[in-house]
Protein backbone atom coordinates (compact mmCIF):
# COMPACT_ATOMS: atom_id res chain seq x y z
CA UNK A 1 0.00 0.00 0.00
CA UNK A 2 0.92 3.73 -0.55
CA UNK A 3 0.34 7.16 0.58
CA UNK A 4 0.09 9.38 -1.95
CA UNK A 5 0.60 13.37 -1.04
CA UNK A 6 3.12 16.47 -1.90
CA UNK A 7 6.31 16.11 -2.02
CA UNK A 8 6.72 17.22 2.06
CA UNK A 9 4.13 15.14 2.90
CA UNK A 10 5.60 12.27 1.73
CA UNK A 11 8.80 13.50 3.69
CA UNK A 12 6.97 14.37 6.65
CA UNK A 13 5.71 10.88 6.43
CA UNK A 14 9.18 9.24 6.53
CA UNK A 15 10.23 11.29 9.59
CA UNK A 16 7.79 10.27 11.63
CA UNK A 17 8.38 6.28 10.79
CA UNK A 18 12.10 7.29 11.30
CA UNK A 19 11.33 8.77 14.62
CA UNK A 20 9.01 6.21 15.91
CA UNK A 21 11.57 3.19 15.16
CA UNK A 22 14.30 4.80 16.13
CA UNK A 23 16.19 4.34 12.99
CA UNK A 24 19.72 5.52 14.44
CA UNK A 25 21.73 5.51 10.49
CA UNK A 26 23.61 2.75 11.43
CA UNK A 27 21.58 0.27 9.18
CA UNK A 28 18.66 2.50 8.24
CA UNK A 29 18.01 6.07 7.81
CA UNK A 30 14.72 5.88 5.52
CA UNK A 31 12.08 4.27 5.84
CA UNK A 32 11.45 4.57 2.02
CA UNK A 33 11.95 6.53 -0.66
CA UNK A 34 9.43 9.29 -2.27
CA UNK A 35 8.73 8.18 -5.50
CA UNK A 36 7.25 11.21 -8.16
CA UNK A 37 4.87 10.78 -10.39
CA UNK A 38 6.79 11.11 -13.80
CA UNK A 39 3.71 13.74 -15.58
CA UNK A 40 2.70 15.60 -12.50
CA UNK A 41 3.11 17.24 -9.32
CA UNK A 42 2.09 13.84 -7.30
CA UNK A 43 4.43 12.08 -4.60
CA UNK A 44 4.13 8.48 -3.13
CA UNK A 45 5.46 6.62 0.12
CA UNK A 46 5.39 3.23 0.80
CA UNK A 47 3.16 2.74 3.51
CA UNK A 48 4.08 1.57 6.95
CA UNK A 49 2.05 -1.12 8.25
CA UNK A 50 2.23 0.61 11.59
CA UNK A 51 1.88 4.97 10.76
CA UNK A 52 -1.39 6.11 9.69
CA UNK A 53 -1.58 9.01 7.25
CA UNK A 54 -3.91 11.48 6.61
CA UNK A 55 -2.55 11.20 2.37
CA UNK A 56 -4.50 9.34 -0.13
CA UNK A 57 -4.22 5.34 0.50
CA UNK A 58 -4.68 2.62 -2.42
CA UNK A 59 -3.31 -0.38 -2.93
CA UNK A 60 -0.87 -0.46 -5.51
CA UNK A 61 0.24 2.80 -7.77
CA UNK A 62 -1.05 2.50 -11.13
CA UNK A 63 0.92 1.61 -14.13
CA UNK A 64 1.04 5.63 -15.07
CA UNK A 65 3.51 6.31 -11.97
CA UNK A 66 6.19 3.87 -14.01
CA UNK A 67 8.16 6.07 -16.38
CA UNK A 68 7.54 4.70 -19.91
CA UNK A 69 10.39 3.02 -21.84
CA UNK A 70 10.12 3.81 -25.42
CA UNK A 71 10.16 1.00 -28.03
Amino acid sequence: MYYIGTKRECESYNEHVVDGENYDGTFTINWANTIQHPTNESFAILKHPQYDSEMELVESLSDDWLPQIEE
